[in-house]
């Protein structure tokens, strides 16, 4: 298995995958699955960055190619907030939850984005009851902020969004990779 950022070319196994999260968990993501379909390869594609941006998205490929998970990585833009930066859309594929691909796409992440300068702090929202989530980022240091109720409404049913940060200059050194 290969993690690395997509690129323009991943567009498109970018949006199948991302529409598979879409339907298979719909309580975990704040778009739709008819706003996902609804948006083209290329559009999501500028996520992935590009000169001058330090937004970015990580995928984790099996060894036929097949894209198992995903992360992104947001920065303000605003001078007021530039030292802050979130993550956005992580995903595992059923397939590959529980091997450990989900800690290794967050480290992973994480790594990468205390490389940017003037970076000091990375936070996300996950949905509440989403407990294996949670779980994941709290034990990958992440503190619990607040939780906004009834953030997300699906016909009848509402999900609350915890937040959580990580305060990037209380993180040992970067992982060595080779």
């Amino acid at each position: 298995m290969i993690i690395r950022r997509l690129v323009a070319a991943d567009a498109t196994v970018y949006w199948t995958t991302r529409n598979h999260a879409l339907k298979e968990y719909p309580d975990a993501f704040t778009t739709s699955q008819e706003e996902g379909l609804a948006t083209p390869p290329e559009k999501l594609a500028r996520r992935f960055g590009g000169a001058g941006s330090d937004d970015f998205v990580l995928g984790a490929f099996a060894d036929d190619g097949k894209l198992l998970g995903y992360a992104g990585f947001e920065r303000d833009a605003r001078a007021k907030q530039r030292h802050k930066g979130k993550i956005v859309g992580m995903y595992v594929a059923p397939a590959a939850q529980g091997t450990g691909l989900g800690r290794r796409l967050l480290v992973t992440l994480i790594d990468d984005v205390r490389q940017i300068p003037g970076l000091e702090q990375l936070w996300l929202t996950v949905t509440h009851s989403n407990e294996s989530a949670r779980q994941l980022y709290l034990r990958t240091g992440f503190k619990s902020f607040g939780i906004e109720t009834r953030a997300l409404k699906m016909g009848g049913d509402y999900f609350d969004k915890e937040f959580m940060a990580l305060s990037l200059s209380s993180l040992p050194p970067p992982t060595p990779r080779g």
